[in-house]
């Protein structure tokens, strides 16, 4: 029995954002097909279409939740696999140039009870469980080393997708490719523009290797050596992810590079404020090679400006909006848009109509959630003047609000407890201007 939209679905792209709106398509198309350009084998490995696969990835609560509603065993598969459960307010701590946190702020200086989880995990675990549990659901197929070269647009309707030689013929297609952006190229040989773009000049780069744990480590499973901008520029992160591994990345800005040799990584450790992952790397065993990555720059698509749209197309994950990774935003951001996705289905089906307009609906909805996470990383990546690309209106206004929220949540947990909900994206940005907070916060500024 053919289902409300159609027949059949196609997603282009077997990222956790691909993954993810595959699992929600299924509930409303008879078939879901996956393509990937990858062979992307079982098991938790680091694929190479995932340049940044070997470093530090989390999953925040907001996304946590969205994955525990869709898959309900999904925390008992992560636990059972070794992945690492920590309490927010206790076992993640910022080790900072005064001292140790609890709060990326330094708000808290001793421990609390936020509410709030996570599972510190590889890249690979994550995903692995993600794809396994995705792929439990009959009606979804995937097929592997297929590249899609164009899409097949009729009547201002995409149709279907052409790889090689063959045309796969569908009611919707899901570009989730990533950063890549191969939409662009898509709907410009269909004589569609590109959208706008935002973007945030970077210019930051990872060095990341694991080491085994030592039976006399004593930091929490989540640490994060860093400093204020814009005086600091290095950071460390210490995770503590399956089979009693430390993942140890160090990070540095605009051209101050962590190396990717052992004397350079290990000296690079060294002048942190922090001797946590020296004494890891100088005396631990190391398990891999260092992997090393950059990123030039964060960019936001604004799909939901464009005029003219092909009906049955939508962009998600990476390919949408791709955020600075230091905040490990990714996945849960990919995974709240897969959501606003299902909400967006749910909603045609309740009104019993077709695909028309459906992509305008979810390029809306994503936008407005995309604007928090966009907007708390613009905050902290602007604080440093090197970073290059247009300030959002207000930033400066914004920096001396949260400083003063900042204060106020130094003294009331429950504004402490708040703002890390919205730095979980569990709550927008906004809440944090609603009344009578804002008048608490504006009265501290004085």
């Amino acid at each position: 029995m053919t289902r409300m939209f159609g027949q059949r679905a196609v997603v282009v792209g077997a990222s956790v954002a691909g993954l993810l709106a595959s699992r929600m398509l299924s509930e409303h198309f008879d078939e879901v097909v996956v393509l990937d350009s990858d062979e992307i084998e079982d098991g938790p490995v680091v694929h190479k279409s995932v340049p940044q696969g070997h470093h530090l990835h989390a999953l925040l609560q907001g996304g946590l939740r969205v994955l525990s509603s869709l898959y309900p065993a999904f925390t008992e598969d992560l636990r059972q696999l070794g992945a690492t459960r920590i309490a927010i307010g206790r076992d993640a701590a910022w080790y900072l140039p005064n001292g140790k946190a609890y709060t990326p702020t330094g708000s808290a200086r001793t421990t609390f009870d936020s509410g709030l989880e996570g599972y510190c995990a590889s890249r690979g675990l994550l995903e692995s469980v993600i794809r396994r549990r995705t792929a439990a659901s009959p009606n979804i197929r995937f097929e592997y080393r297929r590249t899609v070269r164009e899409l097949i647009c009729r009547d201002g309707i995409i149709r279907g997708v052409r790889c090689g030689d063959r045309l796969i013929e569908c009611d919707i297609v899901v570009d989730a490719t990533g950063r890549g952006h191969r939409a662009r190229r898509w709907l410009a040989a269909i004589g569609y523009p590109a959208p706008d773009e935002t973007t945030i000049g970077l210019d930051t780069a990872y060095s990341t290797a694991n080491f085994r744990r030592p039976e006399n480590y004593s930091g929490e499973p989540l640490v994060f050596i860093t400093g204020p901008a814009p005086h600091f520029t290095r950071r460390g992160y210490v995770i503590t992810i399956e089979n009693g591994t430390l993942l140890v990345s160090l990070i540095g800005r605009f051209g101050d590079y962590p190396p990717t040799d052992r004397d350079g990584f290990l000296g690079f450790a060294s002048e942190l404020h922090s001797d946590l992952a020296y004494r890891i790397i100088k005396d631990g065993e190391q398990l891999t090679p260092i992997a090393h990555h950059r990123f030039v720059g964060s960019a936001q698509r604004h799909y939901e400006r464009m005029v003219r749209w092909p009906e049955s197309f939508l962009v998600i994950g990476d390919a949408l909006c791709h955020f600075n990774p230091i905040y490990a935003q990714g996945m849960s951001a990919a995974a709240i848009q897969a959501d606003i996705l299902r909400e967006v289905l749910s909603e045609y089906t309740e009104r019993s109509q077709g695909l028309e307009g459906i992509a305008a609906s979810f390029f809306s909805k994503a936008a407005a959630f995309n604007r928090t996470p966009w907007d708390l990383a613009a905050g902290f990546d602007f604080a440093y003047p090197q970073t290059r690309g247009t300030r959002p209106p207000g930033i400066e206004d914004r920096a001396r609000y949260f400083a003063a929220l900042d204060m106020l949540a130094q003294e009331d947990e429950g504004v402490r407890r708040l703002t890390m909900e919205v730095f979980q994206l569990v709550k927008p940005l906004s809440i944090l201007q609603q009344e009578p907070l804002r008048s608490r916060v504006m009265a501290l500024r004085h």
